[in-house]
């Protein structure tokens, strides 16, 4: 841009700009022209001159307000990041992790743990994740500290660790952790001891796990996932059932319990006599 087409600019923000009557408020980004932002524009435009003039007062003033929010804090860091300035957007982040709560603060700790991944700190990514995990417990942050910690070949030692906190805290976070791990029938049997309620696509993703070993139990899933679609009389619902009663029938062929499949099929249509739509897609499929 050139000073002269940076000059031009300071004094286009400022025209944009509210005056303040103390001097020692005025910004230095913007040449002594003012600090009050009056406009959206105006203040990206004050933060962009800022970065620019690798102020870091006036970015903190400008991005964190009254830092009173993770995303006050993640803007501060990012705009530090922008400048170069690793240490100081790491320890932003920090604060910001110590200071917030709320759903953004998952945002600083991913920031936090690239800053330290990219300086080779794998010890410190790992106990950041772990902190993450221990504060905010789902699969997805068992799923960061999964990663962080066998990167650093310390995997085993976190592990049931991990799962502990989610068995305490998310058992439904704990069933999909087991299932991206392997292990189906862990994954099974944590859902048949909780009392917490799991969603329909949860169940869904048991049963076909289930299903390879133990196909019994993953076809009365699939009956009873049908049955509650079924709860809905449209024939988006229909077509969801019918995909149901055909994965039931397939696990009951493969626990050769076709007899019993048959039963609840039959119980099944009767109790829907009355729905045309459902009947014929039914008879489609060959559910009859």
């Amino acid at each position: 841009m050139g000073e002269k087409g940076l000059a031009v600019y300071r004094r286009e923000v400022a025209k944009r700009s509210e005056e303040v009557a103390a001097a020692d408020d005025r910004s230095p980004s913007l040449g002594g022209f003012g600090g009050g932002i009056r406009s959206y524009a105006a203040e990206y435009a004050a933060e962009r001159l800022a970065i620019i003039d690798r102020d870091v007062d006036r970015l903190v003033d400008l991005l964190g307000g009254d830092l009173s929010s993770a995303y006050q804090f993640l803007r501060v860091a990012e705009a530090m990041v922008e400048l170069g300035q690793v240490d100081d957007a790491l320890m932003w982040a920090r604060r910001g992790i110590d200071e917030t709560n709320g759903w953004q603060v998952g945002k600083l700790y991913d920031l936090a743990a690239d800053l330290l991944a990219d300086s080779g700190d794998l010890d410190g990514v790992v106990e950041l994740r772990r902190r993450h995990h221990q504060r905010m417990p789902s699969a997805s942050t068992y799923a960061r500290l999964k990663a962080a910690a066998a990167a650093n070949d310390t995997w085993g030692g976190e592990v049931e660790p991990a799962r502990d906190v989610l068995a305490e805290r998310d058992p439904a976070g704990l069933i999909d952790a087991l299932l991206a791990d392997g292990e189906p029938d862990r994954a099974w049997n944590t859902a048949s001891a909780t009392d917490r309620d799991l969603d329909v696509s949860q169940w869904l993703r048991l049963a076909e796990a289930r299903e390879p070993t133990a196909p019994g139990d993953a076809m009365v899933v699939y009956l009873r996932l049908a049955e509650g679609a079924l709860e809905r009389a449209d024939k988006r619902a229909y077509r969801t059932a019918v995909r149901h009663l055909t994965a039931a029938r397939r696990a009951a062929t493969a626990a050769d319990r076709l007899d019993e499949f048959a039963v609840r099929l039959d119980d099944l249509r009767q109790r829907n006599r009355r729905r045309p739509s459902l009947m014929a897609m039914l008879d489609k499929a060959g559910l009859e």
